[in-house]
């Protein structure tokens, strides 16, 4: 949805509008002053009464008027650019008046019918912002039923919002991307959350082509070379969740499961559905279990779709992904591949129940509903594909938001004022800090009480709205704990804590909590209430004690008493906060890391000692000694947060001069883990070292100039541009990337032609994300320019231009320049809520780019809902980087100069 404006005061907010109406009119004083008069008084009922306004000040539909069943028929042909459709609303209007009001952006609305007790009434209609539609009625509706019927006509979206077209090969398609607020541009709806109430879809379509919607066929019937496809009634939705695909469609049955399921792609792909149809009824199996309530739905059908900003969307009945996360060859998927087809399944899945089933009221819960279903999925997968490892391997994504989260500029992930984008453009915020809290507060109240309560909100809210208190209440009637006390200052309030430790000659721990910030930042001072898992060491046994930190500083007398050898104040490595314990701990703890803590809280260790490196509680130098003293530790996944923390370093210290200096420390720092891990793929290894190896190869071969990996890297590529089956298909991209560093015109081109022409969305991706690591600045200009052609779908432009700015500080700058000659071309293509995060190319460390960022974005023309907020965000993190580079930079770049000068190799 795009911003509603404010309504902030009478006159500033009311005369642009009236002065409209008041136009003037020379031929005509007087017919000024007579249509002026029934103007104003209609505009003024209708923003008064029709528009029911939040605390924060957004537009918000009436429901004074409320849907209660909407027809939808559409008359639609993929090789055609436009539709024409109608709906029928059955209306309860619950107290006496003379306004309706949906949502209808874009239609030309070509007929509008309101009819109460049989009887026609005359409306008027005007269109407001944010594709709000006011019918005024010519005589008060009572208070009972009434209908409306609307017939429209409209153009397909080519953006991959609303209803829009996809042309794939020589055939078009259509599919639908509704959530937050897109259904509103495909027909006339009430287009929020809270609406939820049952739909019944019609489609008029070509007789070769085939259509899905959220619930099975009723009927169907053909003539003169169309059919009429009736679809069975919905449950109660709300519109962001319903889904329309339509075209030359293949299906591909799903057997294990109860109800029928099936993979839905586009002609000449269904041959690649193998991989998650063996995936899917697991997954299902386990949801069905941890809910105690079998799939909620009448059918299940799992759409590809080869043209999609999202990874998924969780539409009832209609799950829609991108191809390359459903679509997967056996002979090349990589490992990651695979990883990920499971785990967008058990996220899509679980929202099933908890979001589809169960409801937000409004956008303010979006974090709930995101952050649930990934810390459900992140728990379903690591049952049915333990192999992955998920629940620690997600743990380094949740310690870069806990970055993220240490600024000031960050939000609450619960912000009652929210409008449909802005919780959309918080929901990296939503997705891992609103899971990691989740997963925290399991803990505290334990799995099997969590579990309890999450089921009994489920029943009590079931085809309903609900908001997440009702959850909170659920839990703590349950758990006999104030969850929802507890639980506000992370949700409630932005950031989060830094809990110091001190330990006492007594042998208890004094706990003393404040803000967590960045070094020299101010800030508001904040409290929580932390659920904390302490783990110590007495010298012969490892103890671990659970408190709740309700107030400022506390003392905690661990049970068994005794003096601690070490303290790790995140046992489990499950909470959401910073912690600082005294240096001899720290080095004891480190020291033999391997077997003192389990690998989740050695990654969270690593995480920990960046953040206290961005607070200037640990300094640079040190901070890379720390770094390289995890270089020898025998778990995968550690090492993948190794090479995160090394991305941190990089990031703030590394200019373009220093990259080879730098990269005798990677070469020094991954040595050991190469050796270990090898650069080429070992019988009977454990696929979590196929997840880490791509990284690892990508490290030593770009940073690191590794000539090893190099020459690994370009015997693969070699490979797979000749066989895609040949090389390790966890290697694959990554190989391709490499290669292409050095790579020349000709390598180019062959990577366009094998990108235009692959067989599999995967090998796509591969070379697509290839076309972005040339580092000839000639090569760059030419992949920019590529992806404004029509062979680069809308949604593949940030992939060429990501990973051009990636590439060093002068890529990075050349990427930016290259956008601000572009914007108009590259905004064209790209849906609004996108465009807000644009100011993105302005990051990095350097002041010089942010104030050109900052300078650019300024201007209104540059802005759309969200740029400003965005712009400030990006400001905050570099000028963060750029004073830690001020503050640390000299010792980072003695200890790297004096490493290189010991280890010229």
């Amino acid at each position: 949805m795009r911003r509603v404006r404010a309504f902030t005061g009478p006159v500033r907010s009311l005369w642009p509008m009236l002065r409209r109406f008041l136009a003037f009119d020379r031929r005509s004083p007087m017919r000024r002053v007579w249509f002026a008069i029934p103007a104003l008084f209609t505009f003024l009922a209708l923003t008064s009464s029709a528009v029911a306004v939040s605390a924060a000040g957004y537009a918000r539909l009436s429901t004074d008027v409320a849907p209660v069943f909407q027809r939808v028929h559409l008359r639609c042909d993929s090789d055609s650019s436009r539709y024409t459709g109608w709906i029928t609303v059955d209306l309860d209007v619950r107290k006496p008046t003379s306004t309706v009001t949906l949502h209808a952006e874009g239609q030309d609305l070509e007929r509008l019918t309101l009819t109460q007790g049989g009887k026609a009434i005359a409306v008027k209609r005007r269109a407001g912002e944010e594709g709000m539609l006011f019918l005024a009625a010519a005589r008060p509706l009572a208070t009972g039923k009434a209908r409306l019927e609307i017939h429209f006509k409209n153009a397909y979206n080519t953006q991959a919002v609303g209803l829009y077209r996809v042309q794939r090969g020589d055939l078009g398609y259509l599919f639908t991307q509704f959530e937050s607020a897109d259904a509103r541009k495909a027909f006339p709806c009430w287009d929020e959350p809270g609406f939820k109430f049952p739909y019944q879809i019609t489609l008029v379509i070509p007789e070769r082509e085939r259509a899905v919607t959220n619930t099975p066929i009723a009927s169907q019937t053909a003539r003169n070379g169309w059919k009429t496809i009736v679809f069975e009634k919905t449950p109660p939705l709300p519109s962001y969740l319903l889904a329309i695909a339509v075209g030359q469609l293949e299906f591909v049955d799903v057997p294990g499961t109860h109800v029928p399921t099936r993979v839905v792609t586009v002609k000449g792909q269904s041959h690649l559905a193998g991989l998650a149809v063996a995936a899917a009824p697991p997954v299902i199996a386990a949801l069905e279990a941890y809910f105690d309530m079998p799939y909620p739905y009448r059918k299940l059908d799992l759409i590809a779709v080869p043209e999609y900003w999202y990874g998924a969307m969780e539409n009832p009945g209609a799950i829609v992904f991108t191809e390359s996360s459903l679509l997967l060859d056996p002979a090349s998927v990589s490992m990651t591949s695979r990883r990920t087809l499971t785990r967008f399944l058990a996220h899509e899945l679980a929202h099933m129940w908890f979001g589809d089933l169960v409801t937000m009221a409004w956008w303010d819960d979006l974090w709930l509903n995101e952050a649930f279903a990934d810390w459900m999925g992140d728990k379903i997968t690591e049952q049915v594909a333990p192999q992955f490892e998920l629940l620690v391997g997600e743990l380094p994504r949740i310690e870069q938001i806990m970055e993220t989260d240490a600024r000031p500029t960050t939000e609450p992930i619960h912000n009652p004022g929210a409008t449909p984008n802005d919780a959309m453009r918080s929901v990296g915020l939503a997705y891992f800090k609103g899971k990691a809290v989740l997963g925290m507060f399991e803990r505290w109240i334990g799995p099997d009480v969590f579990r309890r309560g999450v089921n009994q909100y489920l029943r009590a809210h079931e085809w309903k709205n609900a908001v997440g208190a009702d959850l909170w209440a659920a839990l703590g009637e349950v758990s006999g704990k104030d969850v929802a006390a507890a639980m506000a200052g992370y949700i409630d309030q932005q950031g989060l804590p830094l809990v110091t430790v001190d330990p006492q000659p007594n042998g208890s721990l004094r706990l003393t909590q404040r803000r967590f910030l960045n070094s020299g930042v101010k800030a508001e001072p904040l409290s929580w209430k932390i659920p904390m898992a302490i783990k110590w060491s007495d010298g012969a046994q490892v103890h671990t004690q659970r408190v709740l930190v309700e107030t400022a500083s506390t003392t905690v007398a661990l049970q068994g008493g005794g003096k601690q050898v070490w303290v790790m104040p995140n046992g489990e490595a499950r909470g959401y906060y910073r912690w600082t314990i005294p240096q001899r701990m720290m080095l004891a703890l480190s020291r033999d890391a391997a077997t003192s803590m389990t690998p989740a809280e050695r990654i969270a260790f690593i995480g920990n000692a960046s953040a206290l490196l961005a607070g200037g509680e640990l300094h640079g130098d040190a901070y890379l000694r720390v770094l390289a003293d995890f270089s020898n530790d025998p778990d995968p996944l550690v090492a993948s947060e190794l090479l995160t923390a090394l991305g941190t370093a990089q990031r703030a210290f590394v200019s373009d001069d220093l990259r080879d200096v730098f990269g005798v420390y990677v070469r020094r720092t991954l040595g050991p883990m190469a050796r270990r891990f090898g650069l080429e793929k070992k019988a009977g290894e454990a696929d979590v070292v196929s997840l880490l190896r791509p990284d690892l190869l990508d490290w030593l071969g770009d940073e690191g100039r590794d000539p090893e990996a190099l020459a690994v890297a370009a015997r693969l590529a070699a490979q797979y541009v000749s066989d895609p089956a040949g090389p390790d298909p966890s290697l694959a991209g990554r190989a391709l990337e490499l290669r292409a560093i050095g790579g020349d015109r000709a390598l180019f081109e062959r990577y366009r032609h094998e990108f235009e022409n692959a067989r599999t969305p995967e090998a796509r991706q591969n070379y697509l994300a290839a076309l972005g690591r040339f580092h000839d600045p000639a090569i760059q200009d030419e992949a920019m320019a590529y992806v404004l052609q029509p062979a680069v779908r809308v949604n593949e432009m940030r992939v060429v231009l990501g990973q051009i700015r990636a590439q060093s500080d002068r890529a990075n700058d050349r990427a930016f320049a290259w956008l601000r000659e572009h914007y108009a071309q590259v905004t064209a293509k790209m849906p609004q809520e996108f465009q807000a995060g644009l100011p993105v190319y302005g990051s990095g460390c350097s002041q010089a780019r942010i104030d050109v960022a900052k300078q650019f974005f300024g201007a209104p023309v540059h802005q759309v809902p969200g740029t400003a907020k965005q712009l400030a965000k990006v400001t905050e993190a570099v000028e963060d980087c750029v004073g830690l580079r001020e503050r640390e930079g000299a010792p980072v770049v003695a200890y790297l100069r004096g490493l290189a000068a010991s280890n010229p190799h």
